[in-house]
């Protein structure tokens, strides 16, 4: 073989590289550009809570201003009016006082138009029919209480209501808020019954009987 004819390891390109090594190189480039990364997401979380509670609305009446109980049902407490025979002319005082309990939020307090009774046997003219009344805020539950510029709930200085009719429509009775060991300050009310001058002879011998509610609301 003539010494120019020696054989060769390889082919070299023009940049150094047998073209077998080029041809891997560029196939490792392509490869590699091709390839794709998937990196995992971070996950963190964070909670709040809240917590509620309901508030406790709860009232008592008195008829004597000084021992309270519950009357959820009708005829409930007895109001003290005289309970002597009434003729024409005579009027009658009844306290009635209602708080909040231990615990209790503040409320306000509406008197109802009263369910009234006449006897069993009596026919017209009824009693029931005859009364009137009227009622202010007042612990002292005297005719004094209805002079000068009380606080009227029902009725006025010279309106005086049949029994079937309730509070008057723009007062507001309020109920003071209870503490968390004594019941909230009593509301007073005191009620004022008169069977009017001139009323029918008609009437006499005849009984009714008033049932008043009153509905109590909280404030809150």
């Amino acid at each position: 073989m003539p010494a120019h004819a020696a054989p060769r390891a390889g082919r070299v390109g023009r940049r150094g590289l047998p073209r077998r090594v080029r041809a891997l190189l560029a196939g490792g480039l392509v490869l590699g550009v091709g390839a794709t990364a998937t990196l995992a997401a971070w996950v963190d979380s964070e909670n709040a809570a809240g917590s509620f509670t309901a508030t406790v609305f709860d009232t008592e009446a008195s008829v004597n201003g000084t021992t309270y109980a519950d009357y959820p049902t009708a005829p409930g407490a007895t109001i003290a009016f005289d309970t002597s025979g009434m003729s024409a002319g005579s009027v009658r005082y009844g306290l009635l006082s209602v708080r909040t309990k231990t615990n209790s939020v503040a409320g306000s307090l509406t008197i109802q138009a009263a369910t009234v009774t006449n006897g069993t046997t009596d026919t017209a003219p009824l009693l029931g029919d005859a009364l009137r009344y009227r009622v202010v805020r007042s612990a002292t539950c005297t005719a004094a209480a209805f002079t000068g510029t009380p606080t009227w709930v029902v009725g006025g200085a010279t309106d005086v209501r049949a029994l079937n009719t309730g509070q008057n429509a723009s007062t507001t009775v309020a109920l003071a808020a209870a503490t968390t060991t004594a019941p909230g300050a009593a509301t007073p009310l005191c009620f004022e019954v008169t069977l009017p001058t001139g009323a029918s002879n008609g009437l006499q011998g005849k009984s009714a009987t008033a049932v008043w509610t009153v509905t109590s609301t909280s404030a809150q």
